[in-house]
């Protein structure tokens, strides 16, 4: 008959077992989580700004949203990181911001178009050019419309005189579209309405040459017109009266939203990590979320193609969002994780057999921490290693890199290739997306077997190599080939930048340093070089502002491979001298498997080890 020692391992095994199923269940619902979260996001984030220019927003006032928001975001989100931390209620602090964004972007939609003005003209005779239509409008009224005049993009103006309305179609040119006008416009409108336009247009009223002029002596009139676009937020003249607080309005919900939007994304990070038994799988979970990405951007833009309103992107946004609320609030925490502690009898008998729930207990050491821990002074401390700052310099310099990415690639390439931006725009979304993918299912084990200084240099070349193509390469749909980069820019950056900082956050501040390393890459990094891009991009040629970024992220690789190299080299030095000395030998990896305690080891101690075993 076998004691109830012998029988106690094989008890232990059963029940682990038996609730494999039970964990794995919980695996569905993260994945579900991330499919459905960036669902939503995939739907709407891509046409938030063309909506605000739909409603009247003009690009500056656009760029100035676009600029506040990556600083606002390196503010808030290792507060709500905190706030996540200190109460450990992260499910329940997801689904108040996600319920908050669909309650903000639904009265972004719900709002009135922002009201202005046509563009009133008149039709005057010019001693050198002829018949002119004068107006004042912004400069946007030149270059949008007339870059797409391929596309199908014309101008229309309506024209009323006592003798019969007429309309007619005409062009624009730089030729002949930007000669200001000395007199009959005075400062104040001048500086509201933007500059003066004298297009000739005799070419184009020629049919209408007997509407122009008087039937009894055979002089000119005054011939008043308004001026319309195909594409009608092209061209519009100056806003009616009390539009600035829709204007104000517009911003604000947006900024809000997005920047909750961006904090949604970490705190979801955070889900995962407090979820899953071993850090080292997150990739594996969060691939759902690029899929669901990527799937959902296109649905959207098919169903809207269909219904032709905008009102489709908010439904399909607030439907989402519904669901991924239910599924989050079925996800379970590991209440202890970080804290628990197994005996070696339990860890020699299970290891094998429960490898998913127990590897990361075992490699954990019991972390007891009063209430002081929670505190964010317990972050100083990282602050005044050597790694930490490297590494967040490192996520800075990845943040002013995409700056140069989103929004002026895209700009970029609606300048070279207007009348096919939208379809060249498409295939880069889905060739990135599908890089990401295919990285987030490898970047677990590519980080193991490459280590994390190694990546992180290989993400700085991947950085110059794309933005050097932008450069180089003059045919629109070449630039496809660099978007195959994404899989280091994105892919494994994010894997290991969330692995990174979750395996030196101290004990309950994980969803804390989450935050602040967000905010340091997307927040002030991308703020930063949002404003560098800025200048570049409208000062100087907008093709040099990647020629720019290749020159930078190519230093900042030359630099850091210098420093890892050195590190390496002082590390070995160090190791060699404590042999020589007789020191216990202390086993610390450079690039410690992430969520793994480093293993000190001394002579000592296995000898006190032996003598137990032989006893």
């Amino acid at each position: 008959m076998e004691s109830p020692s012998m029988l106690a391992p094989t008890t232990n095994v059963v029940s682990a077992s038996s609730s494999l199923p039970f964990v794995h269940r919980y695996y569905v619902l993260l994945k579900a989580h991330y499919f459905l979260f960036f669902s939503a996001f995939g739907i709407l984030y891509p046409i938030l700004n063309i909506t605000l220019r739909g409603r009247g927003l003009s690009t500056t006032e656009i760029s100035y949203a676009n600029l506040i928001i990556p600083f606002l975001v390196f503010f808030t989100n290792p507060l709500l990181g905190f706030v996540a931390d200190r109460s450990r209620r992260y499910l329940l602090t997801f689904n108040c911001i996600i319920i908050i964004i669909t309650c903000l972007y639904s009265i972004l939609f719900i709002l009135p178009t922002i009201k202005s003005n046509y563009i009133q003209a008149t039709i005057v005779y010019d001693n050198q050019l002829g018949h002119v239509l004068d107006f004042c409008a912004s400069e946007e009224v030149a270059t949008k419309c007339s870059s797409r005049s391929e596309c199908g993009c014309s101008y229309t103006s309506l024209c009323q005189t006592t003798n019969s309305p007429f309309n007619f179609t005409f062009t624009m040119s730089s030729k002949d579209t930007r000669q200001p006008k000395k007199s009959s416009i005075d400062t104040s409108e001048f500086s509201t309405c933007g500059i003066q336009y004298r297009v000739p247009v005799d070419k184009f009223i020629h049919n209408y040459t007997s509407h122009l002029y008087s039937n009894i002596d055979n002089t000119s009139l005054l011939v008043v017109c308004e001026i319309t676009c195909s594409i009608t937020h092209f061209c519009h003249g100056t806003r009616q009266s009390q539009q600035a607080l829709y204007i104000l309005l517009y911003a604000l919900l947006f900024i809000v939203g997005t920047n909750l939007l961006s904090i949604g994304i970490t705190i979801g990070a955070s889900i995962g990590f407090a979820t899953l038994p071993r850090p080292d799988i997150f990739g594996e979970q969060r691939v759902w979320g690029t899929i669901g990405f990527g799937l959902s951007a296109f649905a959207a833009s098919r169903i809207y193609a269909h219904y032709k309103t905008e009102y489709v992107y908010i439904i399909m946004f607030s439907i989402t969002t519904i669901i991924c609320i239910c599924v989050t609030s079925f996800i379970r925490i590991q209440p202890h994780k970080r804290r628990r502690k197994k005996t070696n009898d339990n860890i020699q008998n299970n290891e094998q057999e429960i490898d998913d729930i127990s590897v990361n207990n075992i490699t954990i050491e019991t972390k007891n921490k009063d209430a002081s821990q929670f505190k964010v002074a317990a972050l100083i401390p990282l602050l005044k290693k050597i790694d930490v700052i490297v590494f967040l310099s490192l996520t800075f310099i990845w943040g002013m890199s995409y700056a140069a990415l989103d929004p002026y690639l895209y700009l970029y390439i609606d300048e070279i290739a207007p009348c096919q931006s939208h379809v060249i725009v498409g295939w880069m979304s889905m060739i990135s997306a599908s890089a990401e993918v295919i990285a987030l299912f490898l970047a677990s084990r590519m980080l193991r077997l490459l280590g994390m200084n190694t990546a992180s240099i290989i993400i700085l070349i991947a950085f110059a190599i794309r933005f050097a193509g932008y450069y180089f390469i003059r045919r629109p749909y070449f630039l496809l080939i660099m978007e195959t980069m994404h899989y280091f820019n994105f892919g494994i950056l994010y894997v290991l930048i969330a692995q990174k900082a979750d395996s030196i956050a101290p004990p309950g501040l994980a969803g804390t340093l989450q935050g602040v390393v967000y905010g340091v890459s997307f927040g002030l990094g991308r703020g930063i070089g949002l404003i560098a891009s800025s200048i570049i991009y409208t000062r100087l040629q907008s093709r040099l502002l990647f020629l720019v970024f290749a020159l930078f992220d190519t230093i900042a690789a030359l630099i850091y491979s210098t420093y890892f190299l050195l590190q390496a080299k002082f590390s070995k030095k160090s190791a060699q001298l404590n042999n020589t000395m007789n020191i216990p030998k202390i086993v610390i990896e450079s690039e410690t498997i992430i969520n793994e305690e480093p293993l000190l080891i001394s002579s000592s101690t296995n000898k006190i080890d032996n003598k137990i075993i032989e006893q």
